[in-house]
């Protein structure tokens, strides 16, 4: 349940213990907008909030195309940073629209007690407000120009994985640090898994990058994992908490993540340096985290797409990752599809626009390959940030078996679906 006051606001998780909650100024966070915009009688009305953040609009006469993110303490402290790099990346070296940020502050000593930055209202409606209701010849523009923002972020490259800050100094340019990725979260979809257990333990921030090769990057996910049931304390909380006392699924799911952690470091190679998906100098692109419909701003009385918003998350990782097709676009019977964005029907529809825009200006057909040679790739990241309970689970030991035996008898092959 989220507290909010004229004075207060509180991020709370699914726990009454202390820990799970966190509150923030929200007058002085008022008072931080009144001062940039120098407006005094301005005031934020909350536009939304998630497990993760609350989003405030800025209600003034000349005020109104601004709009206040506050970040929750879920995760790590540098998350505003790098979504702020994120976002000016990507307005430097694209011409994707991007909210513009006029302010923020990350500082320990905070007064509003908790990061925040004050950024561009997009205009236009956000996707999923209208989808239902959009003609299919303006869905077939909002696709079409998906594929065009999918494609130019796919063309930015890197040397090494992570997330995005921004370099010191008079000329501003980026790199790439430390992940902000779901391992390093305290809270996951609203629940604290460990309430007491602070979010900076070095013990698992040091696995966080950034990442010279593909190995490395896939191992730092489950080597968290690993760390924690390796914790005495950590591990007889996942025992009591997780496994309602069952060691042998402990020991089970302990056995299947060093199996995965093998799968990890046996193929990366083939994909990333023999294979032609990627240039051995820059195999790491722009993958943004969370490309909902809810997430593509647009006129809904044309179908073009004004701007994205929300890149917390948003991560440089190996190519094939970053060669995807949006959740609510595939098939919901996929493993990677989702209920959102139409029926079936519709969406196989809409693939085809998807693709046939893809193919136009993919020249060299570089999207293509990482896509359709990465999909086994990308089926195994995401079973990266399960916890060990679920790595306990038969099936899942028996898809590990099944690629590492594959990826053993045909070295340089890379993986297939089985």
């Amino acid at each position: 349940m989220s507290e909010e006051s004229e004075v207060l606001s509180t991020f709370s998780y699914d726990s009454d213990e202390e820990a799970s909650s966190h509150k923030f100024y929200l007058s002085r966070l008022a008072e931080a907008v009144r001062n940039l915009i120098g407006l005094q009688d301005c005031k934020l009305l909350k536009l939304a909030e998630g497990g993760y953040h609350k989003v405030y609009d800025v209600s003034a006469n000349n005020a109104s195309s601004l709009v206040v993110r506050v970040a929750a303490p879920a995760f790590p402290i540098d998350k505003v940073e790098s979504e702020i790099a994120t976002l000016q990346c990507i307005a430097s070296h694209t011409k994707i629209h991007t909210p513009h940020v006029y302010a923020w502050n990350t500082a320990d000593d905070n007064p509003v007690g908790s990061e925040y930055m004050i950024l561009e209202k997009v205009a236009g409606t956000p996707a999923s407000d209208v989808w239902d209701t959009l003609s299919f010849e303006k869905k077939e523009v909002v696709v079409s120009e998906v594929a065009e923002h999918i494609i130019q972020l796919f063309h930015l490259r890197f040397e090494t994985a992570g997330s995005l800050y921004r370099t010191a100094g008079i000329n501003q340019d980026f790199t790439v640090g430390p992940i902000i990725s779901v391992p390093y979260y305290r809270a996951l979809d609203g629940f604290v898994r460990f309430p007491h257990s602070p979010i900076s333990d070095p013990g698992i921030m040091k696995f966080r990058g950034p990442f010279s090769d593909t190995s490395s990057y896939l191992q730092s996910f489950l080597k968290v994992e690993l760390h924690i049931i390796c914790d005495q304390h950590l591990r007889q909380l996942v025992l009591e908490q997780e496994l309602n006392g069952d060691k042998s699924r402990l020991e089970h799911g302990t056995r299947v993540l060093q199996k995965a952690l093998q799968l990890a470091s046996v193929y990366p190679g083939d994909i990333c340096v023999s294979s032609p998906l990627s240039t051995p100098e820059h195999p790491f692109s722009l993958r943004m985290d969370d490309f909902r419909l809810s997430n593509i701003m647009i006129d809904e009385n044309t179908g073009h797409i004004t701007g994205l918003i929300d890149f917390e998350g948003a991560t440089i990782s190996p190519l094939w990752e970053c060669a995807y097709i949006p959740r609510w676009l595939q098939d919901p019977e996929e493993w990677d599809g989702t209920h959102e964005g139409g029926t079936p029907s519709e969406k196989s529809s809409l693939r085809k626009v998807f693709f046939d825009k893809i193919k136009q200006i993919d020249k060299d057909g570089e999207w293509k390959r990482a896509h359709d040679h990465g999909r086994p790739f990308r089926e195994f990241t995401n079973m990266l940030n399960f916890n060990v309970n679920v790595w306990a689970d038969s099936s899942i030991e028996r898809w590990v078996d099944a690629r590492l035996q594959w990826a053993y008898e045909h070295p340089g092959e890379g993986l297939i679906s089985i």
